[in-house]
């Protein structure tokens, strides 16, 4: 605690001498113009006010108006004169960083009713790239759960099919970019883990208010991300109470045991004054199967036939909490939002004897957020955000986890002597299966892991309206506290009699920061210990945190006319990883002792320093079609897996080479990117048409290469391999959307891209195998299709809803519709693959270049259907979700061999037939068995059932 005092007194004291900042979670704007209906001349005076906020304005001479500092959401506009009647504007959409363009007319002949008329509109006009936005309402109505499921529906978004399966965060590309590149912010904090780049944070979808995905041409204010940002707004507490529950399951329907409850309670903090409000939201869930295959697991020589995949289950909780102070002159908001996840991970290859020890992971998000704002004028105003998050994470074998002693202790785990286990330290390996295809009893999960990492934020900005330009300037700080240890655990059994736990983990020379050499205790500082008998040489038994530091600044310009948007921003971005980093990897034990690693061999990284400059426009070409450009460059820093090394492991090239090793020397990503396109309105407002194409070009992508070195001048060459930025990429596309409004009780929206992502490598360890191969020379690189190159990808949704007082007993029904395509994703084919464990995966050469043949396309269809009643003021929704109506098998991976989901192909090889025919019937069917992998395939069909309840607008 006393550290974590210390740190934020730190990072508190920095700030004092940093330029003003910006909130990530961004804030909207609302502006317009007010007419006589007679005359048309302006009117002086109108007020228009943001009904359920004290936010508002008056038009001026020429009756223009403007509104600042809106938190995003839906809201009601009241607009009224003297002597004319009033109207409400409903369904006008806030959204961060676009100013929402609300022109109409009053008239002097209507002066005492009310004229209600809805604001929406089927794009962001004033966006000079391309936005999704979905409302809270949408996200109720829609057959979809999750953030990135939800941004999935958007134009150029691939997400594989069942990705991230009924709880987890599943991984997306967007526009070519690889999974990783898009950041995640949650109420103003940036969810993304430094360490891994993977988003951490759930929310659960009766939780939000709004969700935004900006893909590409994002504004200055934004960064850390090379493909799209996704900003979510979780909901606040209204004037009144209100009480809602929702209860989701499949316990009736299927063997999946799929389960949901959901909580929230929304109103002031006390009854009767609404300048405090609260909004709290919990759910529970528990998933059977967490991750459901469209095939059934069938292993006949141990009688199983089963749809659910043992062990496969995944317990969560979600918590969102947020508050509302009005203390005027200032508004405070403060929130919480937190999720707890156990979750197993099915292995195909442990079905048949050994699936209690597929692989268990626990983890934890705390996400902290408090936002400060004032408006100093009704034309300036500042917030400052400050955020706090933990990720903690623990995983290892199903039954053993933290208890590493005993993964490779015969005598605590005696099933461990089976044919494929890690070498056995004591006694004779004896098979446990007779085929000896799927991995034995007791066969282990070798890997524990540990992550605890924070991170401590500060966002402050200024924003004002100087005539006709909206300008801002701000920049942000993040102070981080990085803990990692990783151990494979089964060889510290070894001499467990006579060797201490830390002897034989640093036997291991394993890789850790932030935790002593067990693992089980935080550390602080480094600390070296003599502790391996008859051995000189002193190891760290501690090791410190990482602490690298993020800061950014930037200041934007959004001049608005009429008839023009023109945004313009520049960028500085500031990364220093404090990473160790090989001074001189050729002659890597040079500089100090030559024959260990040492102070002497390493430097520290130099921060990163990128400016980059972003420009939008955005301009009527007529009354009903908007253009729009941009161009931008996006830097994002890499992910800190590939950054940090470790003493102790590069203290394994002493004796060995061509393994896998950090040596500190990557650098930032940098991605840019061109967009043009028009928005059209169809017919009288109720629809619209948005083109877009789009060109990006990457480059300083990380992947693996061979690296050579010496361990002395004169001496024999080495190798090893590890991450560099050597790959680029280039992906152009265009995206069609068509949205329609609601045509007797209709509404739907299309959304369609055709791209092509090529580049020289899919992921930072795409070219692995190669680097590992490679004897001589650079590492071989190839311009092909991505791994994520799927050229045609769509989206249908279509929605049935009838509202209250129309159609009789048809009232309040909804029916939503989606309907999901893909086609395949590309891959190299081989000749031949054998996937018996250990049998290698390429039995031959290839028979086409890298990523030359496409497996199969997806398709699926998704439905929604609901009742809502009311009784005695309390509205009760009953509804039915279906996943995958018509039970499609459709697959995420394929035999390389085949292109075939089902088989290989290699019981048909002249080495498959001698095998089986040596083998018998029994080999035949556990290799069959084992090559209908549930994890080749999407969901199945997902019936589940559930209930809403909503008792709202009631006082104390």
């Amino acid at each position: 605690m006393k550290g974590i005092i210390h740190r934020i007194i730190f990072a508190i004291a920095i700030m004092a001498y940093i330029l003003p900042v910006y909130a990530q979670s961004g804030v909207g704007k609302l502006g317009g113009r007010i007419l006589d209906a007679d005359t048309k001349e302006p009117l002086i005076g109108a007020n228009v006010v943001i009904v359920g906020t004290e936010a508002g304005a008056a038009t001026d001479a020429d009756g223009r108006y403007f509104v600042l500092n809106i938190i995003p959401g839906t809201y009601d506009v009241r607009i009224s004169y003297v002597g004319y009647g009033t109207k409400i504007m409903k369904e006008v959409r806030i959204v961060a960083g676009i100013t929402f363009e609300l022109n109409t007319e009053l008239s002097s002949s209507f002066t005492t009713d009310e004229i209600v008329i809805t604001g929406k509109k089927f794009f962001e006009e004033k966006s000079t790239n391309t936005v999704k936005v979905l409302d809270s309402d949408q996200i109720n109505r829609l057959p979809v759960k999750g953030v990135e499921k939800l941004a999935s529906l958007q134009a150029g978004v691939v997400m594989a099919e069942g990705s991230g399966g009924a709880d987890g965060n599943a991984t997306i590309n967007v526009r070519g970019g690889r999974g990783g590149e898009v950041l995640y912010i949650v109420d103003g904090v940036p969810q993304n883990d430094l360490y891994t780049g993977g988003n951490n944070a759930q929310v659960s979808n009766s939780a939000i208010e709004q969700l935004s995905f900006q893909i590409g041409g994002y504004e200055a204010k934004y960064g850390q991300a090379q493909s799209g940002i996704i900003n979510v707004t979780t909901k606040t507490g209204e004037a009144r109470y209100s009480v809602f529950g929702d209860v989701l399951t499949s316990s009736f329907t299927d063997d999946y045991g799929y389960n949901l409850y959901t909580l929230n309670l929304s109103g002031p903090i006390i009854p009767g004054i609404n300048d405090h409000t609260i909004f709290l939201s919990g759910e529970r869930g528990w998933f059977q199967d967490a991750n459901p295959s469209a095939i059934k697991l069938e292993i006949p020589t141990k009688g199983i036939s089963r749809n659910d995949l043992p062990n496969n289950s995944s317990s969560v909780w979600r918590y969102t909490v947020r508050t509302y102070h009005n203390l005027s002159p200032f508004s405070v908001r403060l929130g919480a939002n937190i999720n707890l996840r156990d979750s197993r991970g099915y292995t195909h290859s442990y079905a048949k004897n050994n699936a209690e020890h597929n692989p268990l992971t626990k983890s934890g998000n705390y996400s902290y957020s408090a936002r400060i704002s004032q408006n100093l004028s009704k034309s300036s105003f500042w917030n400052l955000n400050v955020g706090y998050k933990i990720f903690d994470q623990e995983s290892g074998d199903g039954v053993w986890f933290d208890n590493i002693e005993a993964y490779g202790d015969t005598a605590v785990n005696r099933q461990f002597y089976g044919w494929d286990s890690w070498p056995a330290p004591q006694g004779t390996r004896v098979s446990l299966d007779d085929v000896q295809l799927f991995f034995a009893q007791g066969r282990v999960s070798n890997g524990y892991t540990r992550l605890n990492n924070s991170t401590l934020s500060f966002d402050l900005d200024f924003t004002t309206q100087l005539d006709k330009h909206l300008v801002e300037v701000g920049g942000g700080f993040q102070y981080n506290t990085l803990r990692n240890y990783g151990l494979a655990p089964v060889t510290i059994a070894i001499d467990n009699s006579t060797k201490s736990l830390k002897e034989r983990i640093a036997l291991q020379s394993p890789f850790y920061f932030g935790f002593d050499i067990t693992g089980k205790e935080f550390a602080d500082e480094d600390f070296k210990e003599q502790i391996i008998s008859g051995d000189t040489k002193e190891y760290f038994t501690k090791v410190a945190p990482r602490n690298p530091l993020v800061g950014y600044f930037y200041i934007q310009d959004r001049f608005e006319l009429s008839d023009l948007v023109l945004n313009l921003g520049l960028r500085y971005d500031y990364f220093d990883s404090k990473a160790d980093v090989v001074k001189n990897e050729e002659y890597p034990f040079i500089y100090g002792d030559p024959n260990a690693f040492d102070e002497a061999d390493f430097t520290i990284k130099d921060p990163e320093q990128y400016f980059s400059p972003r420009l939008g426009l955005g301009f009527p070409v007529t009354s009903s079609t908007v253009f729009h450009a941009q161009y931008g460059k996006f830097i994002q820093q890499p992910t800190l897996i590939n950054v940090y090394t470790s003493q102790n492991a590069l203290n394994n090239l002493v004796k060995d080479d061509n393994f896998g090793l950090n040596t500190g020397n990557v650098n930032s990503e940098i991605t840019t990117q061109y967009e043009i396109g028009f928005r059209q309105i169809i017919g009288d407002n109720f629809g619209a048409l948005n083109l877009t194409a789009f060109y990006k070009n990457t480059k300083g992508l990380i992947n693996d290469e061979t690296r050579f070195f010496y361990r002395a001048e004169g001496g024999q060459r080495a190798r090893y391999y590890g991450p560099a930025n050597t790959d680029f990429g280039t992906i152009k596309g265009a995206a069609l959307s068509l949205n329609v409004s609601r045509i007797s009780y209709f509404s739907f929206n299309i959304d369609y891209t055709y791209s092509i992502a090529e580049g020289t490598g899919s992921s930072t360890s795409s070219s692995t195998t190669a680097a590992f191969r490679n004897t001589n020379g650079e590492t071989p690189k190839v311009i092909a299709p991505l791994d994520f190159d799927q050229r045609h990808t769509g989206v249908v949704n279509i929605d049935f809803t009838v509202p209250r007082g129309d159609l009789g007993v048809f009232e309040g029904t909804s029916v939503n519709v989606l309907f999901s395509f893909n086609s395949g994703r590309p891959y190299t084919p081989l000749l031949q693959q054998n996937i018996t464990p250990g049998g290698g995966s390429n039995l031959g050469e290839t028979k086409g270049y890298v990523n030359s043949a496409y497996g199969p396309g997806t398709q699926r269809l998704d439905l929604k259907v609901e009742k809502m009643f009311e009784i005695a003021g309390v509205f009760m929704t009953p509804y039915l979700w279906v996943e995958n109506l018509f039970d499609a098998d459709n697959s995420v991976a394929v035999y390389r061999s085949t292109g075939s989901p089902y088989t290989s192909g290699y019981l048909t090889t002249k080495e498959g037939l001698a095998l089986a025919k040596q083998r018998g019937q029994s080999y035949i069917d556990d290799y069959t068995s084992l090559e209908r992998d549930p994890g080749y395939f999407g969901i199945p069909r997902l019936i589940k059932v559930g209930l809403r309840v909503n008792f709202a607008g009631f006082n104390f």
